[in-house]
């Protein structure tokens, strides 16, 4: 009984990936098959089971209850293709971590204060990389629900990401790789694309109509 508790309860956790109205129609439902083809003492949810329930929740969440106009819809796509690029990147850094942290330790007349400062970096770039992924599904929800705050959102975060590239940049020499660099710029480059698209005429008028009480959409 308490292997079946500890894998229901897991169970439960990622399906709080799904929409709240979807899990009250269909969680038991959906909680029940799964425990029902759960392996013979199976203890914990496994690795590419999670990852797909996941991936299922948050593509539910993703998916448009309007019709937006093409220039919005290819801006949600822009961002989610912004998140996956970015957890690319927070995944390469956390792997190739240490070999950065020995390559600068090999260079001579390094310190240990330069060391620290470089492996708190390091630590400081995964953590806001993270961040990000999670800022750029929160604004691609957001943008691709008609909410118009959104847009001026993204316009801060990519204020942001103009001058992070900026800063990296300068310090190219110093304390950025060739291919941090490069990935940066290929984040800058979606998140104008992205910028672009959601300030067309057409969405402006997508989201203004948004704005308008009920009795005005009528009128008009």
């Amino acid at each position: 009984m308490n292997e079946m508790t500890d894998l229901e309860r897991g169970y439960r956790r990622v399906l709080m990936c799904y929409p709240k109205a979807f899990r009250q129609e269909s969680g038991p439902e959906i909680l029940e098959v799964l425990l029902a083809s759960a392996e013979e003492g199976q203890q914990r949810i496994g690795l590419a089971e999670s990852a797909a329930l996941i991936r299922g929740g948050i593509r539910m969440r993703m998916r448009l209850t309007s019709h937006p106009p093409r220039a919005v819809r290819s801006a949600v796509r822009l961002m989610c293709l912004g998140a996956l690029a970015e957890a690319a990147a927070v995944v390469t850094l956390a792997v190739t971590a240490g070999r950065v942290q020995a390559a600068f330790t090999r260079q001579p007349g390094v310190t240990a204060a330069q060391w620290h400062q470089v492996a708190g970096l390091l630590t400081v770039k995964e953590v806001t990389g993270a961040v990000a992924v999670a800022v750029w599904l929160l604004l691609a929800w957001a943008i691709g629900h008609q909410r118009d705050v959104a847009r001026f959102g993204f316009s801060a975060f990519f204020a942001l990401i103009t001058l992070t590239m900026l800063i990296a940049l300068a310090r190219h020499a110093v304390t950025f790789a060739p291919a941090d660099v490069i990935a940066g710029a290929c984040l800058w480059l979606i998140s104008l694309a992205t910028m672009v698209l959601i300030f067309t005429r057409r969405s402006n008028t997508y989201y203004r109509q948004a704005a308008r009480p009920p009795l005005a959409q009528a009128a008009g």
